[in-house]
């Protein structure tokens, strides 16, 4: 007889699934300046039908109209194939009795990092409840140091003090938007 209990699960891949399910959630929401020579757009009203999908069929039919950011031809085959091949535990995450059910504007944010934790529980090949428990609220300030914004010199927000100069290069300030306008 074999060993007996659940099997450990590897949380640093774990981790980094979840941050990548957050960035493009987040991305998909609010839109993200990557690089001068990579902006996706965001894609607020697909990111509301996502959310409004009640069957397998329509979660498929957003994954097939998204230009940027579920996109296989964009380099997002990963999660197309993801979403689109298990939209049932897409689906089943939101009617989980943990989901932000309020449409306040200040759940955006909770909603995103419970389908992120969710989809990271899903590559690994753990329960939707078992994700939620491993990537608990101890581990979010670690995996927002490590996933925070980088600027165009290459160099995290940290590095530069009150948005301003960084202390590392001759970047004079920080030109991160987050999905926003941005003056140059």
């Amino acid at each position: 007889m074999g060993k007996r209990g659940p099997e450990p699960v590897d949380q640093s891949a774990l981790e980094m699934w979840y941050g990548a399910w957050l960035g493009m959630f987040d991305g998909m929401r609010s839109g993200r300046f990557i690089r001068k020579d990579l902006n996706f757009l965001d894609e607020h009203g697909l990111w509301i039908r996502l959310l409004n999908a009640k069957t397998v069929a329509q979660v498929r039919a957003v994954c097939k109209e998204s230009p940027f950011w579920l996109n296989p031809k964009r380099g997002s085959i990963t999660f197309y194939r993801a979403l689109t091949e298990h939209a049932d535990v897409f689906l089943a995450a939101k009617k989980d009795r943990r989901w932000p059910k309020s449409d306040r504007p200040t759940n955006a944010g909770k909603r995103i990092q419970f389908l992120a934790r969710s989809m990271a529980g899903l590559m690994m090949g753990i329960s939707i409840r078992t994700a939620q428990d491993l990537l608990s609220k101890t581990e979010k300030e670690r995996l927002e140091a490590v996933y925070r914004p980088v600027c165009e010199c290459g160099h995290r927000e940290r590095d530069h003090q009150d948005r301003g100069r960084c202390k590392y290069c001759i970047c004079a300030h920080f030109l991160y938007s987050g999905g926003r306008e941005r003056e140059r």
